[in-house]
């Protein structure tokens, strides 16, 4: 080997490790806590949930057992289940505060899939967590804003429906 060699294999290998280090919570699966027979009871819940509404709690408690990564998938499944639960998204907002990203990308496709007007209250939840998204860790003023505007009419809406 060349003198030079030794060096850039040096600094290749720390680069890959840092690197590694970085995407380690990016790694599908159970947290370090949870044990297998946590997740299977978990499970065996999900699929003896007589209505909607109860599975979609087993399936949250089941992405609490997750990592966030891992946990989003079963977070949109509960929403899927009972859409006008507000229960459902302040714990996926709870579960998955330290990433926003992947927060805000689960909260848009709740916006995306699932009817206003049927579940104002759940709604007006998850503009208020988009609000609060960008004007904490997203930073962005006119989203915020525009969050702010959409779940007022909301509750505006709801107010003059019902008086």
């Amino acid at each position: 080997m060349q003198e030079w060699s030794t060096p850039l294999i040096l600094a290749t290998a720390a680069f890959l490790a840092v690197l590694l280090w970085r995407i380690r919570p990016m790694v599908p699966g159970p947290r370090l806590g949870a044990s297998r027979e946590a997740m299977r009871e978990a499970s065996a819940r999900i699929e003896a949930a007589p209505n909607e509404k109860e599975r979609a709690i087993a399936l949250c408690d089941a992405a609490d057992l997750m990592n966030p990564v891992s946990a989003q998938g079963l977070y949109m499944r509960a929403i899927r289940a009972d859409p006008t639960s507000v229960v459902v998204i302040e714990r996926a907002v709870t579960a998955l505060a330290k990433r926003p990203r992947v927060l805000e990308r689960l909260l848009w496709r709740y916006l995306a899939g699932s009817p206003w007007h049927g579940a104002r209250e759940a709604t007006s939840a998850v503009l208020e967590a988009l609000r609060i998204l960008y004007e904490g860790p997203l930073r962005n003023a006119t989203r915020a804003k525009a969050m702010a505007n959409a779940r007022d009419a909301i509750v505006d809406g709801e107010r003059s429906a019902r008086g």
